[in-house]
Formats: structure tokens, C-alpha cells, sequence
């Protein structure tokens, strides 16, 4: 009963991911763009034409180019048609005569400043703003740059420049101007703030209203990007790209910025990739190198499948449903039911009945209040993870690792389920149940151990007697354990350097990289309490062993929790934890029987 039970389950969640794995398969376009204004800077550095540079980029990959408005700070390094004067009562703005774009360029400078006077003695607008005040402002579009997307058909990536005070609404007039002219495909605010902060509203309706897509950039500390995501979507599309300053402070390579912006793609469904040119005065970096760099990307993730095109708005046809919602509170109160029968409560007809009812009633609630749908997000991925830990160390049962892993990855499924909805795989929602997954199931865990004596102590005792040295320093470091994997959770800037290497490696041949806490803790830990249980070693510190077998889990059912991975990747790298975890779990079991326990017995006379 309790198969049929698991089945129906898994029967619900596979429906309801059904339009999620469509989406998937269907969105498989992903674009590279470089910066127009760093192009033009590696080739002037090197006194080449900028037409080739741009035609060879395009040959090797490139699919489209960022371009934003020219600031003042630029126009003070002539970058761009305008130029600046001072003026008592502030700055003028000169569009020269011989530009043959000076009338689009006059009129865009009333759009976006129009309390701006025109002087017709010298053709100039002033505003009453000094000069140092426009460094970061927009002061004009980049037309040049523009019309170079547009002799080359390529797509506009356009990022708009922040505006002092309330002339919010004048950028977002400019870019609708912008759009009515060349056509934008891809936009997103530039500098520190959003244009209008903390009202971004204006800039963000416009952009939606004109149906642009918006980028997303992962990890953006920029002021008021939360709030101009959430008014922009669902028109999002995910932006991966590493700053200058990031590269330089870590120290990242060349080839290792390739493989995270492959990563990107291929582990977030990321499908526009920003490349930058390298900082000055790095090396010898030429707009050949730099073609090299992209036709190695491109490359890279043509063999993973993907075209090399621009993507589309990914329009997934879920929303939180009848189906999912069964699906969560079914895996939910299975958990809990488990659990309890674990720790001694007796079985009945009414027990059964009342978890029964139980979880036709949190269906409901789970789809008519977002909070209860939260907890029960976050509660099922704890229940899950213990349930499947503990069903592992079942020792006295055949196949019990595949049984509990099967487990697990129906739970993580029927979380996904509900979840696998827009505002989740956007990240604009954030799930409560990562956190919770860690801190959980070590809790449950201990305590059934406890209660069962299999520490081999019970909770009276245990709480009765005074704490062992031994003890203390275990609980140190597997607060520090936790600890350190809380702080790692989506914190991918705290990895090491030959932990990076390791994982680079594990992705070129397994495709779908397992995670670190299934392989190198979990499994192994599972596999060396088999051996200890079996030849009675150590027992009061088997604990360590099965709370380490509860990170592996935890972990599996994190990795269902990432709503952004492609369901396939997911399914393909627990596959790949499982076998390689169980494959390290053995190497180290026979490390402990032919050597370490041979050497320690060795030893004994001559340290005793």
C-alpha cells in the first residue's frame, strides 16, 4: 500500500512538471554579447578597423551587443557625440552641426532633461546641472554604437543610465524613443541604482508596456533591481556576466571564466551571457585573443546542446494547481507519518485515517495561503531527507540505499512540483526550504536516535549523565559543519580554489557535476556504518557516521529545491552522486579494513 501510495505521488508530480520540462527542452537558444564600448576600446588600442573586429567576433560566436547611454563622465572623454561646457548656471550640452544623427540626438536631449533651454546663439541646451553632477548620468543614447548593431543586424542589448531626482520618466521616454527607431531586444537599468529609486515604476512599466524582454543579472547588488524584476516579470531572462573587479580581486583565468559562464548556461538556465574584454594592463589581450575567447564559449556550449541564437522569453504554463498541491502535502504527511511510527507511536486504522484527512485538508490550504505553502515547502524538505536517511540505515534490509534513494528523489519531485512555478525558477521568490534542509534533519535524526537507543544511549540517560570530552568536541565541529555549509549555500564566491578544480573536472566527465556533500560525505559515511555496525567498532561515535549520512540526503533534496536547474540535469547528477559516492564509500572501506585497522593494531603495543 505504502508503493502504490509513493507511486501516485510520483504519478502527480511528473504531471505537474510537465510544463516545466517543456519549457526546458524548448528553450535551448542561448546568447553571447560583448560590451560595444570595450570592442571599440581593444581596437583602438591596436589600430584596427572596428568593423572587422566586430564581423570576426560575429563569425566566432558573438550574437549581440550591449549598449547604453553616454554619460558624462564619457562625454568628458569624448566618447560619444555630445560635449560639455560649463556654465554658470550649470552645463551646456552640444550636439555638433556636421552629425548627421543631430536631430534625433537634440531631440532625445529634450526627452530626457525637459526642463533643459535651448540657446540658439550656439545650438547648445542648458541644464542645471554641473558637470561633475552628470559623471554617471545619461546624458544621450549611443547612437554610434546603435547604427553598428544595425549595419550588422545584430541584437541590442540597451542598458539605460541612472537620472538624477525625478527625471526618471525622461529615461524612460528616451527609451521608447530608442525602441521606435532601431528596436531593442534586451534591456536592463545601468549603474548603482535603478533610474527613480525607490519608485522604479516609471522605467519598469514602460519596458513592459513596450513588451521588452528584461535581464536579470544573477547576484546584482544594484538598488532596486528587486523591485524592478518583480514589475517586469515574467518578461525576464536570466544575465550571467563577471565584472572587471571580480575577475581581478580572485584572480580568475581566462579559461575558468569560459567554464563558469558555460556553467551558467548549462546548471541555471542562464541564456545571455555578457563577456567582458580584460582589464587594462593585464597581459597581452588583443581583439584576436579575444575572439578565441568567444568561439571557445560558443563551442563549449554547442556541446552541451545548446544553439548559439537569441533566447526568447521563457513562458512556462504552471501555476500552483490541484495536482502539485497533492503532490506537497502527500509527501508531507507520509514524512511526518514515518517519522512518528519511527519513534514508537502505535499504528492504527484511526492513526492512519487522521494523516489521511490530515493531508486532504492541507492540499487546500497549501494552494489558498502562500505562508502555509512555504512551511510545508520547507517542513517537506526536512521530513524527506530524514525519511530517507534513516530508511538507508536500515542495515537489516536488501537494497535499502536504492530504496531510500528512490525515496528521495520522489520527494524532491513532488517538491519541485508546486514550486515550479515563474516566480520561483526566476528566483524572484525565495525558497524557505534550502536553510531548513540542513537544519532539520540532523535534529530529527539525533533525536530518533535517542529514543531508540541506538546511540546506543536513551534521552534520560543521556541528558542525566554529564557530557563526555569526546562528545563536546564532536558537537563543536558539526556546528561548525553546518555552519560552514549554511554560509555555502548559494554563496559561490566561498569555494576554494582546488575544490573549483575538483568540480571543473568532475563536470568535463560526468556532464552533470554530483554535489561534494553526497560523494566525499554521504555515501562513504553510509557505506563505513554498514562495516562499523557489522563488526561493532566505535559505537558511541557511529553517530558522527549517521549524521553525516544525513548531509548527503539533505543535499539530494536540495538539488530539487534549485528550480532553475533543468529537471534532467538534476535526475543526471543524483545518478551520478549515487554512484560515485557509493564507488568512494568502497575505496575507503577497504583503506579501513587492509590498512588503517592492520596499522592501528600494529601500532597498539608500541603506544600503549
Amino acid at each position: 500500500m505504502r508503493k502504490i501510495f509513493l507511486l501516485i505521488l510520483l504519478a502527480l508530480s511528473v504531471y505537474a512538471l510537465w510544463p516545466r520540462f517543456n519549457a526546458e527542452i524548448q528553450n535551448n537558444n542561448v546568447a553571447i554579447v560583448a560590451d560595444f564600448r570595450e570592442i571599440h576600446q581593444l581596437a583602438s588600442v591596436y589600430g584596427i578597423n572596428l568593423y572587422e573586429t566586430i564581423k570576426n567576433l560575429i563569425q566566432n560566436g558573438l550574437t549581440g551587443l550591449m549598449i547604453g547611454d553616454i554619460t558624462g563622465d564619457q562625454a568628458e572623454r569624448n566618447i560619444g557625440y555630445a560635449k560639455l561646457f560649463p556654465d554658470d548656471n550649470g552645463t551646456k550640452i552640444l550636439i555638433p552641426e556636421n552629425n548627421p544623427n543631430k536631430n534625433l540626438l537634440d531631440e532625445l536631449i529634450k526627452i530626457r532633461f525637459p526642463s533643459a533651454k535651448y540657446d540658439k546663439s550656439d545650438n547648445t541646451f542648458l541644464i542645471n546641472m554641473t558637470i561633475p553632477m552628470l559623471k554617471t548620468v545619461g546624458i544621450i543614447p549611443d547612437i554610434e554604437a546603435i547604427e553598428f548593431a544595425k549595419n550588422f543586424n545584430l541584437p541590442i542589448y540597451y542598458r539605460t543610465a541612472p537620472a538624477p531626482g525625478t527625471l526618471d520618466q525622461g529615461v524612460a521616454d528616451s527609451l521608447k524613443k530608442i525602441h521606435e527607431l532601431y528596436k531593442i531586444n534586451l534591456t536592463s537599468p545601468a549603474g548603482e541604482i535603478v533610474a527613480g529609486f525607490p519608485d522604479v515604476s516609471n522605467l519598469a512599466n514602460t519596458i513592459k508596456n513596450l513588451n521588452i524582454p528584461a535581464a536579470m543579472p544573477e547576484f546584482n547588488r544594484q538598488r532596486g533591481a528587486i523591485q524592478f524584476n518583480n514589475l517586469t516579470a515574467p518578461n525576464l531572462i536570466p544575465l550571467h556576466s563577471v565584472t572587471n573587479d571580480e575577475i581581478l580581486a580572485r584572480n580568475i583565468s581566462r579559461p575558468v571564466l569560459t567554464d563558469r559562464l558555460i556553467r551558467a548556461a548549462v546548471e541555471r538556465s542562464v541564456r545571455v551571457l555578457l563577456v567582458h574584454t580584460a582589464p587594462q594592463n593585464t597581459g597581452d589581450f588583443s581583439a584576436e585573443t579575444f575572439a578565441n575567447e568567444i568561439k571557445n564559449l560558443s563551442d563549449g556550449l554547442k556541446n552541451h546542446g545548446f544553439n548559439i541564437s537569441w533566447p526568447e522569453i521563457v513562458k512556462i504554463n504552471s501555476s500552483f494547481n490541484i495536482f502539485s498541491s497533492l503532490a506537497l502535502a502527500g509527501i508531507l504527511v507520509y514524512s511526518v507519518w514515518k517519522y512518528l511510527l519511527r519513534l514508537g507511536v502505535k499504528n492504527n486504522f484511526k492513526f492512519d485515517l487522521a494523516f489521511i484527512f490530515l493531508g486532504l485538508i492541507l492540499s487546500g490550504a497549501i494552494l489558498k495561503f502562500s505562508f502555509i505553502a512555504r512551511l510545508a515547502g520547507g517542513l517537506a524538505t526536512g521530513f524527506i531527507a530524514t525519511e530517507a536517511t534513516l530508511l538507508s540505515m536500515e542495515l537489516n534490509k536488501k537494497f535499502n540505499i536504492f530504496a531510500s534513494f528512490i525515496f528521495a528523489v520522489i520527494g524532491g519531485l513532488c517538491v519541485a512540483s508546486f514550486f515550479s512555478v515563474p516566480n520561483y525558477i526566476l528566483r524572484l521568490q525565495t525558497f524557505s526550504g534550502v536553510k531548513l534542509t540542513i537544519l532539520l534533519p540532523p535534529i530529527l535524526v539525533l533525536i530518533h536516535d535517542l529514543q531508540n537507543k541506538i546511540h546506543p544511549e536513551g534521552i534520560k540517560d543521556f541528558i542525566k549523565r554529564p557530557p563526555l570530552w569526546g562528545e563536546l568536541i564532536l558537537c563543536g565541529i558539526l556546528l561548525i559543519a553546518v555552519g560552514l555549509i549554511l554560509f555555502r549555500s548559494d554563496n559561490v564566491s566561498f569555494i576554494p580554489g582546488f575544490e573549483a578544480k575538483i568540480r571543473t573536472t568532475l563536470e568535463k566527465i560526468l556532464i552533470a557535476r554530483p554535489r561534494s556533500r553526497e560523494v566525499f560525505i554521504g555515501y562513504p559515511c553510509l557505506i563505513l556504518l554498514g562495516y562499523f555496525v557489522n563488526k561493532n567498532y566505535l559505537p558511541k561515535l557511529r553517530e558522527l557516521l549517521r549524521l553525516g549520512v544525513v548531509l548527503g540526503f539533505s543535499s539530494v533534496i536540495n538539488s530539487f529545491c534549485h528550480f532553475h536547474t533543468p529537471l534532467h540535469l538534476i535526475l543526471l547528477r543524483e545518478f551520478n552522486g549515487l554512484w560515485t559516492g557509493l564507488l568512494l564509500g568502497i575505496v575507503l572501506l577497504l583503506a579501513v579494513k587492509f590498512i588503517i585497522i592492520p596499522a592501528l593494531k600494529f601500532l597498539r603495543p608500541f603506544i600503549a
